[in-house]
C-alpha cells in the first residue's frame, strides 16, 4: 500500500467514532462529549481520544488525537507508526425516527499529509430499558489527500452498536471495512448535557 493511501486509510477509519455523537443527544440540548476508541485488523492497531461539543443536538464540533501503527507491506519493511490531529464537523439532515448525517473531518498526519474524510451517517436508537437504550450507527464516506487532489482516495464503511445508560455513558462494539480489509473496534464515552436550547 502507497504511504499515501495508508494515511488516509487511517484518518478515514479512525475518526469515524467521532462522528455524530450528537445521536446520543435530544434535539433541545447543549451538551459536551468525551470519547475515547480503539480499532485494530490483520495489519493495524489504532487508539484515539477526542472530545467536542453538541449544539441543540443537531450540530457537533471536535478534536481527535489518533495513534496508530500498521505493519509493513513487504517482507522487509518496518512497522509503521502514526499519529494523527482531526478537527471533526457533523450536522444532522434529519433526526426523526431515523438520524441522517453529514460529517466533515480535516486531519493533519505526521507524514505531512492533510486529509480530508466527508462521510454520511445514519442513526436509530431504541428503548431497551429504565434508563437503557441500543444506539445503532452505520457511517460510509471516503477520505482524500489535499496535497495531490483528487489523486488518491479510500472508502471505508462502518457499524457500531452501542448501550447508552443514563443518557450519558455509552460503550459498544465496531466493525468496518476498508480497502479489502474488515476492522474490529471498540468505543467508549460520555455525553455530558448542562444546558437547554429550547424549554418545554
Amino acid at each position: 500500500m502507497l504511504l499515501k493511501s495508508t494515511l488516509i486509510l487511517f484518518a478515514l477509519l479512525s475518526t469515524y467514532p467521532t462522528f455524530s455523537q450528537n445521536i446520543f443527544v435530544d434535539s433541545n440540548q447543549v451538551a459536551i462529549f468525551l470519547n475515547g476508541s480503539s480499532l485494530w485488523s490483520a495489519t493495524s492497531h489504532s487508539f484515539g481520544i477526542s472530545g467536542g461539543f453538541v449544539i441543540g443536538g443537531i450540530l457537533d464540533f471536535g478534536y481527535q488525537g489518533s495513534f496508530g501503527s500498521i505493519e509493513g507491506q513487504n517482507y522487509y519493511d518496518d512497522d509503521e507508526d502514526y499519529n494523527a490531529h482531526s478537527f471533526i464537523v457533523s450536522g444532522i439532515l434529519i433526526k426523526k425516527k431515523m438520524q441522517v448525517s453529514i460529517d466533515i473531518a480535516l486531519t493533519a498526519s505526521n507524514g505531512n499529509t492533510t486529509i480530508l474524510v466527508l462521510g454520511l451517517g445514519l442513526g436509530k436508537k431504541y428503548k431497551l430499558g429504565n434508563k437503557v437504550e441500543g444506539v445503532l450507527s452505520l457511517s460510509t464516506g471516503i477520505g482524500f489527500s489535499l496535497d495531490d487532489f483528487p489523486e488518491k482516495q479510500e472508502l471505508a464503511l462502518a457499524l457500531s452498536a452501542d448501550l447508552l445508560l443514563g443518557e450519558i455513558f455509552y460503550f459498544g462494539p465496531g466493525l468496518g471495512y476498508s480497502n479489502e480489509e474488515i476492522f474490529y473496534g471498540i468505543n467508549l464515552g460520555i455525553v455530558i448535557p448542562f444546558a437547554k436550547t429550547i424549554n418545554q
